[in-house]
């Protein structure tokens, strides 16, 4: 019976693993396949997961400081006091994880799957922040609660209170937190149902209530946008499967990977208080203007900078400034397009003539008057390209809209009474999703190259962390190109010609992938 019941056990174990695979829907596909699609879905949603946490963190801080007019560290407490709502929600999460359904009663792959997640949630919330890893709990379990525990229709309403009613509950504890700040205690004025002291209580407190609802959106649209990003996955292993066929397009893949990876490890290639990172300046004139070396492989600038430190530094300015000016750019420009498209009419022409008007102005100048008027900042040039360069997706949207409204799919939702918003949304947005990535791709070469223009001309912070554009800038003050310092010009411009290069053979190869009318016969 022994060993009969090895090869059973076997079996079983391996129909459990299939079973979880299945889950996965990793099956039967090649490992790089399986390595991009679920490396994507990762990236996509620790992308929107932080975006969303700094966002919200940012929002905090600006109305902590500037309206409510805190000092910095009561505006830090402040701004903390709303993400602390995270360890409550974390615990709370962690617990259903485990108590939802009872341990005995899971399958031994089922456990294994759950205590994986717990991990890695357990790790993000050591290692990375409270906010981030509270969002990937909640995402990695509550996005549907009823495929992960075998609750009924009360279990789920007792569920769903509860985690209102904490949100509640900490609304009203930052109501009476603000009020303490700002020294007032509403407890008196309420308590003597006077509508004066009611509306005195509101009138101090708006900003913990608009606070905490903030958390809301925070905890209900996440896990959707999570959701979305797991259904691309098929549409991303689609892509990827046409685009290894370009070889150009593999080319600029590894260019960009291996420049993004040099962005992500500028920390430990050249760590604070070392001659390598980008603050580093030397009093001793021995150092300035030092040939490339062992010691300094880029050699030095006019204040005995290591070139090389900078250089690897002004990699996360640029692709920072690059990506988030190429979405936020795109976004706009979809929005613009999809309106215009699928409703047509006087509307289409106001918001095409608006695109017109924008695609004829010299972006340039535009920009630098703009930050004239805005100052300098990051945040602000990331603003300017973005609200200079959501034309051609606005136009190429616009078409795409045009045609698929009138196709039978849309109009049969229109007959079953679909609503406008879920037909955009629905049908034609994810119709036009490849389009879209093609211009968030090109995007980020003219938003890259927009940055580097607007620093050369002097028009970003001078002595902040550099961009390439900034080195550029002071290499030219410095008339590096008179006095043959090759070195200070070189490798920031061939980094930027790198990364533009490697986004053009990607947005090549993207098109022929979005095209087929592009692709050639393979061979």
């Amino acid at each position: 019976m022994g060993t009969e019941q090895t090869p059973m056990g076997t079996e079983s174990e391996k129909k459990q693993i299939k079973s979880v695979k299945q889950k996965l829907n990793i099956i039967g596909k090649p490992l790089h396949v399986n390595i991009v699609s679920l490396g994507s879905f990762i990236l996509i949603s620790l992308l929107i997961i932080y975006a969303v946490d700094a966002g919200v963190t940012l929002l905090m801080s600006w109305l902590s400081s500037s309206v409510m007019g805190l000092d910095f560290p009561t505006s830090v407490a402040f701004t903390t006091s709303i993400r602390v709502l995270g360890i409550i929600l974390l615990i709370m999460t962690l617990w259903i994880g485990f108590l939802g359904r009872p341990l005995y009663e899971k399958r031994p792959a089922e456990i294994v799957f759950t205590v994986l997640k717990l991990s890695v949630v357990l790790l993000l919330f050591l290692a990375v922040n409270i906010g981030l890893a509270i969002i990937v709990a909640f995402v990695a379990f509550l996005w549907d609660p009823k495929q992960l525990m075998d609750w009924d229709d009360r279990r789920m309403r007792i569920y769903r209170f509860s985690i209102a009613g904490v949100i509640s509950i900490w609304m009203m504890l930052e109501l009476f937190l603000t009020n303490e700040i700002v020294g007032f205690d509403p407890l008196p004025d309420i308590l003597l149902t006077s509508i004066s002291g009611i509306l005195r209580a509101i009138g101090l407190s708006w900003i913990a209530v608009v606070s905490s609802f903030i958390v809301f959106p925070l905890y209900i649209f996440i896990p959707r946008l999570i959701m979305i990003a797991w259904g691309m996955r098929g549409g991303i292993e689609s892509f990827w499967r046409e685009f290894v066929y370009d070889r150009l397009g593999v080319i600029g893949f590894l260019l960009i990977a291996t420049i993004v990876l040099l962005a992500v490890f500028a920390p430990w290639v050249a760590p604070l208080g070392t001659q390598y990172h980008w603050s580093y300046t030397s009093l001793d004139s021995a150092d300035w203007f030092l040939p490339p070396s062992w010691e300094h492989l880029f050699g030095t600038n006019h204040e005995g900078g290591d070139i090389f430190g900078r250089v690897i530094w002004g990699t996360q300015v640029s692709l920072l400034v690059g990506l988030t000016a190429s979405v936020v750019a795109v976004i706009i420009g979809t929005l613009t397009g999809l309106i215009s498209g699928y409703y047509g009419g006087l509307l289409d022409s106001v918001l095409m003539r608006i695109t017109d008007l924008f695609l004829c102005l010299p972006t340039l100048p535009l920009m630098l008057i703009f930050l004239m008027f805005l100052g300098q900042g990051l945040q602000n040039v990331i603003i300017v390209i973005a609200i200079l360069g959501w034309t051609g997706t606005a136009r190429m949207v616009r078409s795409e809209a045009l045609s698929l409204r009138e196709r039978p799919l849309t109009e049969a939702a229109h007959a079953i009474g679909a609503s406008d918003s879920y037909i955009l949304f629905r049908h034609i947005l994810p119709n036009t999703l490849p389009l879209i990535l093609a211009n968030v791709i090109i995007g980020v070469v003219g938003a890259i190259l927009s940055e580097a223009g607007i620093s050369f001309l002097g028009f970003m912070p001078l002595h902040a962390q550099p961009s390439w554009g900034i080195i550029l800038y002071w290499a030219s003050r410095k008339a590096a190109l008179v006095n043959e310092l090759w070195w200070w010009i070189v490798p920031p411009g061939l980094m930027i010609m790198l990364t533009t290069v490697g986004f053009a053979f990607v947005s090549h190869a993207a098109d022929k992938v979005v095209n087929p009318r592009l692709r050639g016969r393979r061979g």
